[in-house]
């Protein structure tokens, strides 16, 4: 064999060396639907998946600031049962990179009082990577991501940015800085959290400028004015939902979702024990893509010793 063709024939090999193991299904991401919550179950849950030289254990929270919750029991069950590499979390941009100073500090700081976690589940998963030595990173696209995406399937940036500003509502109502969408207070909240989502969003300000504009946004996508007739359910990425802000909602999910399955398959390439922290939902929607992705789970319940006899490693 001549030179030239021994080094084509290495370049082919280390080539297929380099091609991922696994490759991502973003197509087979489900869509979050009533359906699908329904079927979710109603505690905390995690499914368990091996592959070719490592593990990724998905915890589907179900969210909670107790510490004798069953989401804070499978996260300490997690890190004492399997030797955990990297770990994953909602809620903070995978752009800061691995260890984040800001996420490590955030969680070192919250208290704990009485079975009362302030911070909820996020805190234990965090402390519990930094004690295990494993890296530990954030699972969320930034915001410049989601709006990329999020235009890209036709919303136009007055839908995105209303809704940025729409899910703060129900928020707003448990924090009690309102008592409902009809609190004289809401007017100088909406306009404060627009300008916020504006420069998040990187949006020029006549993007919905004022209170007002947001409000004929709000009824145009609704159908119905904003205040008495409020349903928090209205910020729910129903795909089938019955309002319109559903499906704007939906469109996030997804672009958080396809961004997140991303993630998952490019480090579970890496090799080593993978955990992921998120809410049981998103665990629902990923399900069938990382089936198709990795196989069936070789354990899919919430008890991680069973968990720990049935997968090999």
């Amino acid at each position: 064999m001549s030179l030239t063709g021994a080094a084509a024939i290495a370049g082919a090999l280390l080539l297929a060396v380099q091609q991922p193991v696994i490759r991502p299904a973003p197509e087979q991401l489900s869509a979050w639907t009533e359906a699908l919550r329904a079927a979710q179950p109603e505690d905390a849950y995690a499914a368990a998946y091996e592959t070719g030289d490592g593990t990724l254990l998905f915890l589907g929270a179900k969210h909670s600031t107790r510490t004798d919750s069953l989401t804070f029991a499978l996260i300490n069950d997690a890190y004492a049962l399997f030797d955990i590499d990297v770990v994953i979390v909602e809620g903070f941009p995978h752009a800061r990179g691995p260890n984040p100073a800001r996420l490590i500090e955030w969680a070192a700081k919250k208290k704990e009082v009485d079975g009362f976690q302030e911070g909820g589940e996020t805190v234990p998963a965090v402390r519990g990577a930094l004690r295990e030595g494993a890296t530990l990173r954030g699972g969320e696209p930034d915001d410049a991501d989601i709006r990329e995406r999020v235009l890209a399937k036709g919303f136009s940036r007055e839908d995105l940015l209303g809704f940025y500003t729409l899910r703060s509502v129900p928020q707003w109502m448990r924090e009690r800085r309102i008592e409902n969408a009809q609190d004289p207070s809401v007017r100088m909240l909406i306009e404060d959290e627009l300008a916020w989502n504006r420069e998040r969003l990187d949006f020029a300000p006549d993007a919905l400028p004022d209170h007002d504009a947001w409000a004929m946004w709000y009824e145009g996508v609704n159908e119905k004015p904003f205040g008495e007739a409020f349903d928090p359910e209205e910020t729910a990425p129903l795909a089938d939902g019955p309002y319109g802000s559903n499906r704007v909602a939906a469109a996030i999910s997804r672009a958080r979702a396809e961004f997140l399955h991303g993630l998952i398959i490019r480090q579970l390439n890496e090799g080593g024990a993978l955990m992921v922290v998120f809410g049981g939902s998103h665990l629902m929607i990923h399900r069938a893509a990382l089936e198709h992705a990795l196989g069936a789970p070789c354990y899919f319940g919430a008890d991680l010793r069973e968990a720990r006899a049935a997968c090999g490693r």
